[in-house]
């Protein structure tokens, strides 16, 4: 059977039914899997040729999402796998003291940047402020020790201090993590320059005026500033705002604060309206002398979390009733593109895969933000351990996600394209299948998706052409209305 899921008026999603997605994707180890969709930049790792779809460290995010929930519900299920995903990821090193695993999008030909490492400190470090009480004395140390390893290998980037070359967000990152890790370990090792790092990224970054004169956006590059260049994107901001927000608490600054909030507003008054009636993030401002330009999409819907985050820390520092009315408009976008097995669609304007395939790393920025507002109940943890019983589909007229039990697919319509790449989620890396009339190797048995569904594209609508008999759920991306089976047609 399968069933057609409209958009519904939930004024706010279903944290725990995506606290149980998020559940499924974590292995034996404690690692984080996933398709890793860049639903920003449009390509993922079989873009590169890569076929990971093991952890990330962009994923880390979901420890402190799972702490926070601990710390409010304790649960021995919930202890042990939260226990698991710190402690691999605080063990998980390269050789040259970075993190493993820090390309994303790109795979694992990738082993270098600094964002992936801080995502992995931050996650790791907001674990433990939440819920380091749970673990023993000596992973708390081992933890903190990761982290100050971590951070020692990153001074690779700049020394470890803001430099006009550095990607801003990421520098600020590298901000938070240094301000909670001195915060927790008593370790002064970096007291000293924390003031003066954000002295520096506010004075580098700054684009005061956009979208108004209340408002500030900051330079992706710093060195855009003579030459025009693109301002930071909607779904970092949040990396910018903690770090400004903790630094104003730790250092009695209040024109931090201030300077959070002007990038809180650059962010909601930058947003705009969909066809759907849904606030969206907007994807950058171009900005070169008295040009200012905005661009809105295409653009994620999944990985608004850290930047209603930050906008979270402001508001636990200040009243403002336009951003408080920002993170509710935020809270119902995310209700009406949530999936009944609790992903949210990816993106809209790519019409590809990047709009259908939900990466675990940005939905574990979202279930951070997201778990602060859900009551945590006494079912939380038995729902999040629950097994899903139904086939999922996210389906649009160019691409589909369907995932069931392990299994997972990213699909073509019938003659809409060629996708046809096949996972799961207990394994590291994933296939495509080819023509038979292909010299490729066949698809792995293993990662085969039986009775996958399939689907075609008509001017009317969209049809289902398979006979499978599977409980199905499915939720449609798009204009054009799903339509059924062709035999009821």
């Amino acid at each position: 059977m399968t069933t057609h899921h409209a958009a519904g008026p939930a004024r706010s999603p279903k944290v725990t039914t995506l606290a149980r997605w998020m559940r499924t994707w974590v292995g034996a180890e404690g690692q984080i899997r996933g398709f890793h969709n860049h639903s920003v930049w449009g390509t993922n790792p079989a873009t590169f040729i890569d076929f990971t779809s093991g952890h990330q460290a962009f994923s880390a995010p979901a420890t402190a999402a799972f702490a926070e929930a601990l710390a409010r519900h304790p649960d021995d299920r919930g202890l042990d796998l939260w226990r698991r995903m710190m402690l691999f990821q605080a063990r998980t090193v390269q050789d040259d003291g970075q993190f493993q695993h820090i390309g994303f999008q790109v795979g694992e030909s990738a082993t270098a940047g600094l964002i992936h490492n801080m995502a992995g400190c931050i996650g790791l470090l907001e674990g433990l402020r939440h819920a380091g009480h749970l673990l023993d004395p000596g992973e708390v140390a081992e933890v903190l020790a990761a982290v100050a390893a971590n951070l020692e290998a990153c001074r690779v980037y700049g020394g470890g201090r803001p430099t006009p070359e550095g990607t801003v967000n990421q520098e600020y990152a590298r901000v938070w993590a240094k301000l909670r890790y001195t915060e927790l370990s008593g370790d002064d090792r970096y007291a000293d320059e924390l003031e003066e790092d954000l002295d520096a990224l506010v004075r580098l970054s700054a684009a005061p005026g956009v979208p108004d004169e209340e408002s500030a956006g900051a330079y992706r590059q710093p060195t855009d500033r003579a030459g025009g260049g693109i301002l930071e994107p909607a779904e970092y901001y949040g990396l910018m705002m903690v770090p400004l927000v903790l630094g104003s608490r730790r250092f009695g600054r209040r024109d931090l604060l201030d300077e959070a909030v002007r990038l809180g507003l650059h962010v909601a008054r930058s947003a705009w309206v969909d066809e759907r009636g849904c606030t969206r993030f907007h994807r950058y401002w171009y900005v070169r002398e008295d040009t200012v330009l905005r661009t809105t999409t295409p653009m994620l819907i999944a990985g608004m979390g850290l930047s209603l985050y930050g906008i979270d820390e402001i508001l636990d520092e200040v009243r403002h009733p336009e951003l408080g009315r920002f993170v509710d408009a935020c809270l119902a976008t995310y209700a009406r593109y949530q999936t009944p097995a609790g992903y949210f669609a990816s993106a809209t304007g790519w019409h590809n895969e990047a709009d259908v395939a939900p990466s675990t790393a940005w939905h574990a920025h979202d279930l951070m933000f997201l778990v602060r507002h859900v009551s945590t109940h006494d079912t939380f943890w038995a729902e999040v351990f629950a097994d899903p019983d139904r086939r999922s589909v996210l389906l649009s007229d160019r691409a589909y996600w369907v995932e069931d039990g392990v299994h997972w697919a990213v699909l073509s319509p019938e003659t809409a394209g060629d996708l046809s790449l096949y996972g799961r989620k207990d394994r590291d890396t994933f296939g495509r299948s080819f023509f038979s009339w292909t010299d490729k190797e066949p698809l792995p048995q293993e990662l085969e998706l039986p009775g996958a569904p399939h689907f075609f594209v008509a001017d009317d609508g969209i049809y289902r052409l398979d006979d499978g008999d599977r409980e199905t759920d499915v939720t449609v991306l798009g204009e054009l209305p799903y339509r059924g089976h062709v035999r009821d047609a």
